[in-house]
């Protein structure tokens, strides 16, 4: 009997040991995520402040221009800022600032380099051109039409500098989406897109051809048609017209011009 008590008291006391230390090692790990956590903060809020920060491969502003933009100063943490945190800060500041990629050199120097956007479309709306990059941020506006962009005709795009260009009409938005991608991988060059009106889409292409796309319907397939008829035209121009094309009657006509 003696000796049943004190192996139960041994194992009580085993029990107690056992339950302490998983107390410690449970403390022991709330005080490192604890301290983890204060110094995550700190890392980004106070410790190693940028004293040197740098900017380049921009044609269009300057280093200055673009670490005021970041919002990067002398208090400023190496560890506060992100890519997509400048990007965004600076989007409207600097529009043609396309993309970017920072570089830290620690423990006080930031290196931000970046790239420019460039006018791939021209929208035209009040009399003035709305210079839009091929990811579809606005960029400038322009009285006249620069060479060597994409002219666009739309009743319903929404352009503000520093945004995406959005549309009201969801029909003229997916006719764009659509044209600003397919005839470029069928080899095709665009000089205008016509989406004003969807039942009679007409686009101007290799500074030779207009063409008349008629509706939404089968455009996938016009345009393939029309890559073909191209290349059948040769060193010709004139007026293609697709709009009676269907799988059932799968014509164009075109009508040479001098």
């Amino acid at each position: 009997m003696k000796k049943q008590m004190t192996e139960a008291r041994a194992a009580r006391l085993e029990k107690r040991k056992k339950i302490r230390k998983r107390r410690l090692l449970i403390l022991l790990f709330s005080f490192l995520i604890i301290g983890m956590a204060v110094f995550a903060v700190l890392l980004k809020t106070k410790l190693f402040p940028i004293k040197k920060a740098l900017a380049s491969g921009s044609t269009v502003y300057t280093s200055e221009q673009i670490i005021k933009a970041a919002g990067i100063t002398g208090k400023t943490p190496i560890f506060g800022i992100t890519e997509s945190s400048v990007a965004k800060r600076i989007a409207k500041k600097l529009p043609y600032v396309e993309s970017l990629r920072i570089k830290r050199k620690f423990p006080d120097t930031v290196e931000i380099k970046v790239s420019d956007a460039k006018d791939y479309y021209l929208f035209l709306q009040d009399v003035a051109y709305y210079a839009v990059s091929k990811k579809g941020r606005v960029l400038n506006v322009y009285e006249e039409l620069p060479e060597g962009v994409i002219e666009v005709l739309s009743e319903s795009a929404k352009l503000n500098i520093g945004d995406n260009v959005s549309f009201a009409d969801e029909k003229e938005k997916e006719i764009f989406d659509y044209l600003s991608s397919y005839p470029e991988e069928k080899g095709i060059r665009l000089n205008s897109v016509d989406v004003t009106n969807p039942l009679r889409i007409v686009i101007k292409v290799e500074d030779r051809f207009e063409v008349n796309l008629g509706s939404q319907a089968n455009l996938k397939e016009k345009i393939d048609h029309l890559s073909g008829m191209i290349a059948e035209i040769g060193d010709r121009k004139g007026r293609i017209n697709l709009d009676m094309w269907s799988n059932s009657d799968s014509k164009g006509t075109f009508i040479e011009e001098n």
